[in-house]
């Protein structure tokens, strides 16, 4: 996300050159590595024009995430399970990449504390995310493949992409991969389609 601020045009080329050498350090250093004042001196320009274009750096660093794996494209193959299943396995693909692995992490601590960069990484991140994965459940529901009545599509949101970000961001060494894509998604099958498996049956069971 870019700052509006007042001034001079802005120069294209130097925003450019910003993302490019950001790009640089996150892939092989992560985001520790990124400071306003090393971008500045290897792009060839100055503080003031970073902050022209950027409030801090995870802004930056976001912006270059967004660029690569921003759009997050609705799916519907006519199955609840091959639907999921291909989000899930764009979104283990995209955590999995130095880009994301290296750097997501440490940015949490903005994520978490700043709200602009909260709001960046929650709407143009995770949002679309979510939504592809309710619009799977809504024509999932309507072919008639969901059976609990009334399904907690925010569970399974969680269920999908929290499992992803905990084995990301712990350090319990165990995989991301294909295998665990489809564990993941065939849990979430097993509640949406089993009577017996909906959340609130669940909850009142522990009751």
């Amino acid at each position: 996300m870019i700052t509006k601020q007042e001034g001079r045009p802005r120069n294209p080329a130097i925003s450019q050159a910003l993302r490019q050498a950001a790009e640089r350090r996150m892939e092989a250093d992560g985001f520790g590595s990124l400071t306003v004042d090393g971008l500045v001196k290897e792009v060839g320009t100055t503080r003031q024009a970073f902050y022209r274009r950027y409030s801090r750096v995870s802004v930056l660093a976001l912006e270059v995430i967004l660029t690569r794996f921003g759009e997050s494209n609705p799916v519907d193959t006519g199955s609840l399970e091959a639907d999921l299943l291909k989000l899930q396995r764009d979104d283990v693909s995209m955590m999995t990449t130095s880009l994301v692995r290296k750097n997501l992490p440490g940015m949490f601590e903005d994520i978490r504390t700043i709200p602009e960069v909260c709001a960046i990484y929650f709407e143009r991140l995770i949002l679309p995310r979510r939504q592809n994965v309710g619009r799977v459940i809504d024509n999932a529901a309507a072919r008639g493949e969901v059976n609990p009545p009334h399904v907690d599509a925010e569970y399974i949101c969680d269920l999908m992409f929290g499992a992803i970000l905990s084995r990301l961001l712990l350090p319990t060494g165990l995989p991301v991969d294909d295998h665990f894509a489809r564990e993941t998604v065939a849990t979430a099958v097993h509640i949406l389609t089993c009577p017996q498996m909906s959340v609130s049956s669940i909850a009142a069971e522990g009751r």
